[in-house]
């Protein structure tokens, strides 16, 4: 009996080997970016783009407590007031 395509065992062995190298390059690519990810934390001022700076916020709270409940229905109740 004669084989026509190709042997089993072989295309089990090459795909492996080629998965190895892909997981290789993967792990690089993955140090790599830890890498360039610490470098930039390392390098970016602590001061800026913090969490709730009080420059960026759009609310008018005022001297209000910002954590505070915002009833809908008090600002309905001032808004009548006008």
């Amino acid at each position: 009996m004669q084989r026509t395509g190709t042997d089993p065992e072989h295309d089990l062995e090459r795909s492996g080997d080629e998965l190895e190298e892909r997981l290789g390059q993967l792990d690089d690519n993955i140090d790599t970016a830890r890498k360039e990810a610490q470098a930039r934390s390392e390098d970016q001022d602590p001061s800026e783009d913090v969490a709730g700076d009080s420059e960026d916020t759009d609310d008018d709270s005022g001297d209000e407590d910002p954590g505070a409940f915002d009833d809908p229905e008090q600002d309905e109740d001032e808004d009548e007031d006008y």
